[in-house]
């Protein structure tokens, strides 16, 4: 096993672009199955899904990275109020505990390489975009030939065990599909209100950080967190008021648990039976393992796992030990 992991860390170059691809595929794959239920030929469906997918990227990414440059200009002023907050909060609890608190951390906090953080970000940003071409031509691809992989699977394999191939993959289509399907739907909503709602609190940087929930919301339970935090900050910096960024922060949670009370029962319990002390050690897993992308694909890529373990006898125990315990009285 360790071997295996070892592998797949070294192998990190050429598997996160098939997990990015295997991701955009299912984001999709709902517009491609409403066109294939109009009696569309999977061709043009891929391909009008191709079109309308790309034309929205490139102009909400537009905006985006406007956003994000002006947020790279203003960030050292934010960093310099980030260390006034810190040291008139250390300094009234110096005055209230009467002792005298250090103020080293303010110190490493100056010195927080603000600029090389940004440039490396913003380095991994191209070197992404400058594969996204080849990443989206793989995504079409696996549009076009997951429609017709029932069929090469009987010609390549016997009946019976091509049936059962079939069904294993079936299982993990369906589980990932309404995975992402239900989280994309919750995370398009809750970024936008989100967005919405710092809008209205006249927070700097709105669009990109509502831009900014929606991706953290596919992180379970630690997204949501940051997600919330990162505009805090940014409020309290702005504006000087505890009480506006309190106020923020209530609506914020109020947000993010409205939507996460609608959808996650579905996403993490329902659909995906997964228990949640294996979703934060698969978050550690596949974090450590392949970085940023791991961490938004943990859940579905352990349910994948969950899946074809269950179709392995020797492996059937391990899979039951990643299930969500059954309910009492069911």
């Amino acid at each position: 096993m360790l071997l295996i992991g070892l592998v797949l860390r070294l192998a990190r170059a050429v598997v996160i672009p098939l997990l990015v691809t295997g991701f955009l595929a299912y984001l999709m794959d709902p517009l491609v199955t409403l066109l294939r239920r109009l009696r569309v030929p999977v061709t043009v469906a891929v391909s009008v899904a191709a079109v309308l997918y790309l034309a929205a990227f490139l102009v909400f990414g537009w905006v985006i990275y406007q956003s994000a440059l002006d947020f790279a200009q203003a960030l050292p002023r934010y960093q310099r109020g980030i260390v006034e907050l810190v040291r008139e909060l250390l300094l009234r609890i110096q005055n209230a505990a009467n002792t005298l608190i250090g103020l080293q951390p303010l110190e490493e906090l100056q010195k927080l390489p603000v600029s090389t953080i940004l440039l490396t970000t913003l380095r991994s940003v191209a070197s992404f975009l400058s594969d996204f071409v080849l990443i989206f031509i793989f995504t079409l691809l696996f549009l076009v030939g997951k429609y017709g992989l029932a069929r090469k699977l009987l010609r390549a394999f016997p009946h019976q065990r091509a049936k059962r191939i079939a069904l294993v993959l079936l299982r993990i289509d369906s589980d990932i599909r309404k995975y992402i399907g239900v989280k994309s739907l919750a995370s398009l909503l809750v970024g936008t209100t989100s967005g919405v709602c710092l809008g209205l609190f006249g927070v700097d940087f709105a669009m990109l950080f509502g831009f900014l929930t929606f991706v953290l919301n596919f992180i379970p339970f630690i997204g949501s967190v940051i997600a919330v935090m990162l505009p805090l900050l940014v409020c309290l910096v702005q504006f000087g008021s505890w009480a506006r960024t309190l106020w923020l922060l209530a609506c914020l949670l109020v947000l993010q648990n409205t939507v996460a009370y609608l959808f996650e029962p579905k996403v993490l319990g329902i659909r995906l039976k997964v228990s949640v002390p294996i979703v934060f050690l698969s978050l550690f897993f596949w974090g450590w393992l392949w970085g940023a992308p791991g961490i938004l694909l943990a859940l579905p890529l352990t349910t994948t796992l969950k899946i074809i373990m269950e179709d392995i006898p020797g492996l059937k125990p391990i899979a039951k030990l990643l299930e969500k315990a059954p309910r009492r009285g069911n």
